[in-house]
């Protein structure tokens, strides 16, 4: 889904942006499909290859991931942007990076042999989240000194505080991911 929203964002195309927001909204559903799977098939298993409440959680925050994902691209098509502020692309970015990252992270976690590298991708993504948080807010800045149409300012805020949370909740994915980790050695 960040792979897309980064397309969504780089591309001109107004049609070409609709068919990437159907595609957005049909992997969101695909992954609450999965998430209520993985509820349900938790309760009926008695072993777990990982601590209960850890996969809980873990499934939770990609959740949680793929929501706010589904809404910043929600936002784009609903307010008809069509051209995205240097901030917002850069932020998709982040996001589709951070997720990328998390995509490896997760895995790795069936085999656990490099914990350390575990770890390092979690502070990679960590890092991510914080210079997302810099392009925000320099971007809210921004806009509030220089947006005259409040119109315009409001859309652009939305989307930046949607992306904004979708970076912020891979970072909560690490967290998950670190406990998981530590728990392991």
């Amino acid at each position: 889904m960040s792979d897309l929203l980064a397309e969504v964002v780089a591309t001109g195309s107004a049609a070409e942006r609709e068919a990437l927001y159907k595609q957005i909204n049909t992997l969101e559903e695909t992954g609450d499909d999965i998430t209520h799977k993985l509820y349900l098939g938790l309760d009926r298993v008695y072993f777990t290859p990982l601590n209960r409440k850890d996969i809980y959680a873990l499934a939770s925050a990609i959740d949680d991931v793929a929501d706010y994902v589904h809404e910043a691209a929600g936002r784009m098509q609903l307010y008809h942007i069509e051209t995205f502020i240097p901030a917002i692309r850069e932020i998709a970015d982040y996001v589709k990076r951070s997720c990328s990252e998390l995509q490896k992270l997760i895995f790795s976690l069936a085999k656990m042999e490099d914990s350390e590298a575990m770890l390092a991708s979690c502070r990679l993504i960590k890092q991510y989240e914080n210079q997302s948080d810099q392009v925000y807010y320099h971007a809210l800045a921004d806009l509030f000194a220089h947006e005259t149409d409040p119109i315009r300012l409001i859309k652009h805020r939305d989307i930046l505080f949607s992306l904004e949370t979708s970076a912020n909740k891979c970072k909560a994915v690490t967290d998950a991911i670190e406990i998981i980790v530590i728990n392991s050695l």
